[in-house]
């Protein structure tokens, strides 16, 4: 029984996980894929931790998250969640995700990298932290901190010296 358990949790969380709004393609869309909550979820890792007494699960290892045309690679994620009922961690809403070690988001042409990305599904604000990185073809935005603000569409660098590279006609779609 524990096991279809931590079946049932590991499903649901990841279908929740991912389901942002279509508006998180704002930044570079390298969430693009992750909009879409009809697309499957599947999620690689060396191991998985389900600690549902703190609410908490944790891949790790070569952590590999696919949704569509999104992929998501890092070292570790941790998943915060919320319970509900009598311990029965499939009723729980997810709090917060987090990744570390060398985050790398892809969509398409687009791309973004951080050391740490922290998504705060309730506020459904994403933060990537550390050598910051985001590109869409030779376009290129380097900082420290990026905030995307999934509610609002909008986003912004802070805490460090923001540089870009803009190639000229690169929008062009000749």
């Amino acid at each position: 029984m524990q096991k279809t358990s931590i079946q049932i949790f590991v499903a649901l969380l990841i279908s929740i996980a991912f389901a942002t709004p279509a508006s998180a393609q704002s930044f570079g869309g390298a969430f693009e894929g992750m909009s879409n909550n009809n697309e499957p979820i599947q999620i690689e890792a060396d191991r998985l931790e389900v600690l549902d007494n703190q609410k908490l699960a944790t891949f790790n290892g070569n952590v590999k998250v696919v949704q569509g045309s999104t992929i998501l690679k890092a070292a570790n994620l941790k998943v915060f969640y919320l319970g509900q009922g009598s311990g029965n961690s499939a009723n729980g809403k997810i709090k917060r995700i987090e990744a570390g070690g060398k985050v790398a988001v892809r969509s398409k042409d687009q791309h973004a990298t951080a050391d740490k990305m922290v998504f705060d599904m309730q506020a459904q604000i994403v933060t990537l932290s550390g050598d910051v990185a985001v590109s869409q073809g030779n376009n290129i935005i380097t900082g420290c901190v990026l905030l995307v603000y999934l509610k609002t569409n909008t986003s912004e660098f802070k805490g460090c010296r923001t540089k870009i590279l803009l190639e000229p006609n690169s929008q062009n779609t000749n």
